[in-house]
């Protein structure tokens, strides 16, 4: 840990006393500030955002993989690794993501602060030329990416996709997304299919990066010890452009009453059941906390009832688990099984959500999930990652949103009928059966 909190109050007050503040570059490009001391290392975050798309997204994944790799500046893997072993270790990578029906491209620059170094704020102004040279001198061949650099990336990520679709659980994961939801944009993985990456170019590729320069939705996150004017006249020297982005990351869907199954053999050691189950809640909204402690209470943790009584008593699954995406409307549940066991496991999971909706539970239960999700949340506050995140969700949710402080209050009072009333918005939508030996 690099943090000195030794108390609950230690975490709130640093929560609610770090210097935030918001500046705008340009019109749909905005500074973030979090001023702190806590931390040896200062953190700097570019986060690209645009709507999910087939389109784009194999070109954008690829974007991300080159950008972590050479530019102009620094036109070899070896010469852009040594010019950060030269900046103290300084660290740069970059990282793929999505949230609802928007898209995600983040470039991660990690350094020690300059309080511990010699010369004030040297370092971290060479770190946004470093970053400012992987954006505005990208290395480029006519009217692309420079062609040897990007084979090497594109082939690199094939292989990536190749070997996630021999993971069987991803590949479970992704049928599931494909029977849920409607949206070809929300089964899309965040790292695209490889249909899609075997079809981009450099040419395809250096377009896209174009227009997510000009157009994507740009947040800036500095946390740690630095100077923001300075670090705002830096960025004002990148010329970003106004721009506008209708970015949703809410996506709800209305539930069908025709139950999507899915079927297919592979040659695996285990079989694995996926079922998917609809609800309508959104961020913000009564029954949100609810059901995050609903989903604590199913499958979040150890003492969870599918863990309980579908793993431990009843020995039907090696693994099984539920997870809860708030800004998609879907609650998957997952067990890796012996085939001959289908049957008697989708029985006895829809039984754990039927004794949820029926609140049969006790406060022990209860109040031990609430134990649970409380040291996690307070855990989380000790990241810088985390941190910036709440930043980033601070500014896009606006009101809707709430500090750590005032989530766990709202949590620690959630009563047994908020978890029952929450629960039986759950609908079963699709179910998924992947059949090994």
């Amino acid at each position: 840990r690099n943090t000195n909190f030794t108390s609950f109050r230690d975490i709130i007050e640093f929560i609610l006393g770090s210097k935030r503040n918001l500046m705008e570059l340009a019109r749909g490009v905005n500074l973030h500030f979090i001023k702190s001391t806590k931390f040896k290392t200062n953190k700097i975050k570019l986060r690209f955002s645009a709507p999910m798309s087939p389109a784009t997204i194999a070109d954008r994944v690829l974007v991300s993989s080159i950008l972590e790799t050479a530019n102009a500046v620094y036109p070899t893997s070896q010469l852009f690794r040594e010019r950060l072993a030269s900046l103290y270790g300084s660290n740069y990578s970059t990282s793929v993501s999505k949230r609802g029906l928007v898209h995600y491209v983040d470039i991660n620059v990690s350094f020690v602060r300059d309080s511990f170094l010699s010369r004030k704020n040297a370092l971290t102004t060479e770190m946004v030329e470093f970053i400012k040279a992987s954006l505005l001198s990208p290395l480029v061949d006519q009217k692309g990416f420079e062609s040897s650099i990007f084979e090497i990336e594109k082939k690199n990520i094939i292989h990536e996709l190749e070997s996630e679709i021999e993971n069987h659980f991803y590949h479970a994961h992704l049928e599931l997304n494909k029977l849920f939801y409607l949206s070809e944009e929300m089964q899309l993985p965040r790292v695209s299919s490889l249909d899609l990456m075997k079809q981009v170019t450099p040419e395809t590729s250096f377009s896209v990066f174009q227009k997510m320069l000009k157009e994507d939705k740009i947040d800036i996150f500095f946390i740690g010890d630095f100077n923001e004017v300075a670090m705002q006249e830096q960025f004002f020297q990148f010329g970003f452009t106004d721009r506008e982005q209708d970015l949703l990351l809410d996506y709800q869907q209305p539930f069908s009453k025709i139950l999507r199954e899915g079927i297919e053999q592979k040659e695996a050691n285990q079989s694995i059941l996926e079922m998917g189950y609809h609800f309508p809640i959104q961020y913000g909204d009564t029954s949100h906390i609810p059901l995050i402690v609903m989903n604590g209470l199913l499958g979040g943790y150890a003492h969870s009832k599918l863990f309980v009584e579908v793993r431990e008593k009843a020995s039907l699954a090696y693994t099984v688990s539920s997870t809860m995406d708030i800004f998609s409307g879907m609650l998957r549940v997952y067990a890796g099984i012996d085939r001959k066991n289908r049957n008697k496991a989708m029985t006895l999971i829809n039984r754990q959500v039927a004794d949820l909706k029926r609140g049969k539970f006790s406060e022990e239960e209860l109040q031990q999930t609430k134990n649970m999700l409380k040291n996690s949340a307070l855990l989380s506050q000790d990241r810088q990652n985390a941190l910036l995140e709440t930043t980033y969700l601070s500014a896009v949710l606006g009101k809707k949103f709430l500090r750590v402080d005032e989530w766990l209050e709202v949590m620690e009072n959630v009563k047994k009928e908020d978890i029952i009333l929450a629960a039986n918005t759950l609908k079963l939508q699709a179910m998924y059966f992947m059949e090994g030996k």
